[in-house]
């Protein structure tokens, strides 16, 4: 056993763990290469197969599930695709300038003027799918917090 590499494997699925709440970073996929990096410096020997293959479907079902939160959640509000796509690339513009907030204000700002234009003169119904499509975004960092903190656990618990 590789014990101090089993320390810095687990020390980076922490991190990425935690990195959950940064937006842009492609967390799970890092959680997916740090298991199979290890998994490789042992030749394959720790965790067995089965459980490797487990962690690495599970973190990049985290990546996925950051990635069509906010979507599928917009559309559970009733707004277009459209409109929620258009929200999370203005959201991604603004983060370079303003941060996280950006992307709040951006997928949130568009897909309320989206659905304004839409609906006309319903300022309560475009309210109700941009507040959709900002929860659903914010969330998506919490659930893939907890489905990267499951891998690091399992993995520790794999190797350890």
């Amino acid at each position: 056993m590789a014990f101090p590499t089993a320390e810095l494997a687990i020390t980076l699925l922490v991190v990425w763990t935690a990195s959950s709440f940064v937006p842009l970073v492609p967390s799970g996929v890092l959680a997916a290469l740090t298991v199979v990096g290890y998994a490789y410096t042992t030749g394959f020997a720790e965790p067995s197969l089965a459980v490797l293959t487990a962690l690495v479907l599970v973190s990049l079902l985290a990546s996925a599930a950051e990635l069509v939160s906010g979507m599928v959640s917009g559309r559970l509000g009733g707004a277009s695709t459209r409109s929620v796509v258009a929200g999370t690339l203005a959201g991604i513009v603004l983060l370079i300038p303003l941060g996280p907030i950006g992307l709040v204000v951006g997928l949130g700002g568009t897909v309320f003027l989206a659905a304004l234009y839409e609906d006309g003169d319903e300022p309560r119904v475009a309210a109700r799918r941009a507040a959709y499509a900002v929860v659903g975004a914010l969330a998506s960092a919490f659930v893939q917090a907890v489905m990267l903190a499951g891998v690091a656990v399992a993995f520790a618990i794999a190797v350890l």
